[in-house]
């Protein structure tokens, strides 16, 4: 099997062997796995602090996870990376500059599009998997830019679509700007040979599959795991019950 990549020192690794995968179990991403980073120095509500463990980064793209206690404090900065995050548990909001907020809970998707400044409110403490995508230039055009918010309930199996020509798929994409791309996809029992054209990354919403090498090394990957596919990557997916994906 892949090896997990360890973290040594909190700091992320750099992932640029075409021939595998990263894979995290959701244990690697457990709160007590987190490395804590201490209070926030810029918060204004409660005493918000955080912890954090990464995974992985692969060309543009890295991934890890990220825990927060309740609080509050301003993002004035403009984000340099568009940052997509799937929610474990706790809840939140992210304001946008001109107090439109966005609220998030168990289960949904947010987006945080490269460019985008204004607040974080944490009524819950908060856990994260996120996935962040560094590409070279602002791709929205709203002013202000604003947080895309994605509810579990709309990447259920009723609201995917079958793609024209892919039988025993289902998908969804639910953002699109740029070089970014998010959806949702389905797949039914069966063997699937890919290979890829850019780098993927994976959270495991529900299903069970083997996810195997060119060279034969294969991962048992079940609802809660983490993948990062890097771009080039030849192999195949076994998949032995549906399994649906946030991509």
């Amino acid at each position: 099997m892949p090896s997990m990549l360890t973290v040594p020192n909190g700091v992320v690794p750099q992932h640029e062997d075409k021939s595998t995968f990263s894979h995290a179990s959701f244990d690697y991403f457990s709160i007590d796995q987190l490395t804590p980073k201490g209070a926030r120095k810029n918060a204004d509500v409660g005493e918000p602090h955080d912890a954090t463990r990464p995974l992985v980064t692969v060309g543009p793209a890295s991934a890890g996870s990220w825990w927060c206690a309740a609080g509050g404090w301003p993002s004035p900065a403009l984000r340099a990376t568009t940052e997509i995050f799937y929610v474990f548990s706790g809840r939140g909001c992210v304001t946008d500059l001109d107090d439109t907020p966005h609220y998030f809970g168990p289960g949904d998707t947010v987006i945080l599009p490269k460019g985008w400044s204004g607040r974080w409110d944490i009524q819950q403490d908060v856990h994260k998997v996120w996935v962040v995508n560094d590409h070279p230039n602002i791709e929205e055009t709203t002013n202000p830019i604003r947080a895309v918010i994605t509810p579990y309930q709309d990447l259920a199996p009723k609201h995917l679509l079958e793609p024209q020509g892919e039988g025993n798929t289902l998908s969804q994409t639910v953002y699109k700007v740029g070089p970014t791309e998010v959806g949702c996809l389905m797949r039914e029992p069966g063997s699937y040979p890919v290979s890829t054209s850019k780098t993927q990354a994976f959270y495991i919403l529900e299903g069970v599959f083997f996810l195997t090498n060119e060279d034969g090394t294969a991962q048992r990957c079940v609802a809660g795991d983490t993948l990062v596919i890097p771009k080039g990557w030849i192999g195949q997916w076994d998949i032995l019950e549906a399994t649906r994906s946030l991509s």
